[in-house]
């Protein structure tokens, strides 16, 4: 069984553009704990961005922080289209509206499932309810609810 993670690619990994912890991030203390964080040269917090409030954070656990070291798990990140797109076609296809958080690891779904044998089999993990999220979406894609 393969594992992955999907972190909030934001608008692309740049500073102050994204929460790709892993991606862009480095070792420290935040909040006491010892984990990944996106910080300057000093120690300092970035400013973070995500279309999901879920993900726009600093620091990853350091539950995560434990399974990337010892690689347990492979991460990566969704950019916030890439996270869009794959809430528009789960919510149209399969009539699922998912979180913006879970959106991210659907998109990486999309992306991984050509490259693996019809055999297999992709588990994803819908994290919570996208209806919290309609509002957002909408306003994001000019729409008027």
């Amino acid at each position: 069984i393969k594992m992955y993670g999907v972190e909030a690619g934001g608008l692309g990994i740049e500073r102050g553009k994204h929460a790709a912890r892993f991606a862009g991030g480095s070792l420290g203390v935040l909040q006491g704990s010892k984990t990944y964080v996106l910080q300057d040269e000093q120690g300092q917090i970035e400013l973070t961005h995500s279309v999901s409030a879920g993900l726009d954070y600093a620091a990853v656990g350091p539950e995560h922080a434990f399974y990337h070291d010892t690689g347990r798990i492979e991460y990566t990140y969704a950019i916030d289209e890439e996270a869009m797109e794959a809430f528009d076609l789960l919510s149209r296809l399969e009539g699922i509206i998912p979180a913006l958080e879970s959106a991210h690891a659907i998109a990486y779904c999309l992306k991984l499932a050509p490259t693996l044998g019809k055999e297999k089999v992709i588990i994803a993990n819908l994290s919570g309810r996208g209806d919290k999220d309609v509002m957002q979406v909408a306003k994001i894609r000019g729409v008027e609810l």
